[in-house]
């Protein structure tokens, strides 16, 4: 169900032009960009997530106790 949002002057002109250069409505285009942004929202979380782990003491001792658990006789990976 349609909704109204109030967007500035700049946005709505952004907007327009965006979704006349993309030949599609103004809809489809903020679609887009909210769809795209939450993307980058969630990869920007996932990677600060990543990254705290690299300071988890308690998580950098378990890798480095499975690090020794391969029994596939394969070579260990040099890092």
């Amino acid at each position: 169900m349609p909704t109204t949002v109030r967007i500035s002057n700049r946005g709505r002109d952004v907007l327009l032009q965006l979704s006349r250069e993309a030949d599609t409505t103004m809809t489809d285009v903020l679609d887009a960009a909210l769809d795209s942004y939450r993307r980058q929202r969630f990869l920007e979380q996932a990677s600060l997530a990543y990254a705290s782990l690299s300071t988890d003491s308690d998580f950098q001792r378990e890798i480095a106790t499975l690090d020794h658990t391969s029994n596939d006789g394969l070579e260990p990976f040099a890092s």
